[in-house]
């Protein structure tokens, strides 16, 4: 499985990557489905992965509500 490295959480509307807030932007899934461990709880998820303004992420939501994300 291949490790995807994490990028933080947030419980908000605000997460930059590459200077972008992805929350102001469309995201446009890829179609592909990733397995992520989380850092914090180390509990397996399947988030699905993005792409927002030319930035490729995997996001999802944890089982207390914040928004994951990790590189692709």
């Amino acid at each position: 499985m291949t490790e995807h490295r994490y990028l933080g959480k947030t419980s908000k509307d605000y997460f930059v990557i590459r200077g972008i807030n992805v929350f102001n932007e469309r995201w446009c899934g890829t179609g592909k489905c990733v397995t992520v461990t989380s850092p914090l709880d180390k509990k397996s998820y399947v988030f699905s992965e993005y792409t927002s303004d030319g930035v490729k992420f995997i996001a999802g939501k944890d089982s207390y509500g914040y928004w994951l994300f990790f590189a692709a």
